[in-house]
């Protein structure tokens, strides 16, 4: 029960706790734990300079590959070792495939994230896959 975790961050505080109950699961049950950063798309159309785009999307995933080391970082002073990946997509069906593709046992992730668009008390990635999971979810305020 619940050996194989998922975890969705996006660098915000609550995503960092999410992380921090899934390695306490991890301690007490030995759970597998696999943080996910799923890059939004860019609206690209509105920039003309190709050296531009290049530069900022160069800019966008090493900041999320950031927030990954930062995931490591934190697991790894707990004496925990978990997998990282870094995907490019809409942030919920992405979360939602891994989960079923990867047979994971839940998901731990924040209410809320930083992410563009934002609901009054849910956040919408976080709606989305509570209500669309095939596993058990765990929201951290």
């Amino acid at each position: 029960m619940f050996s194989k975790i998922l975890v969705p961050v996006d660098g915000s505080d609550i995503s960092y706790r999410a992380l921090d109950a899934a390695l306490f699961l991890s301690e007490k049950l030995g759970s597998n734990i696999t943080v996910i950063h799923v890059m939004e798309d860019v609206p690209i159309t509105q920039i003309e300079s190709p050296k531009l785009l290049t530069e900022l999307l160069e800019a966008y995933k090493k900041e999320s590959q950031g927030v990954l080391s930062k995931c490591s970082e934190i697991a790894t002073k707990k004496g925990l070792t978990i997998n990282t990946i870094l995907l490019k997509g809409n942030p919920a069906s992405i979360i939602l495939d891994i989960s079923i593709k990867e047979k994971k046992d839940m998901v731990i992730m924040g209410s809320r994230g930083i992410g563009k668009f934002k609901e009054l008390i849910l956040g919408s990635v976080s709606s989305k896959i509570l209500h669309h999971s095939s596993c058990p979810v765990m929201l951290i305020r």
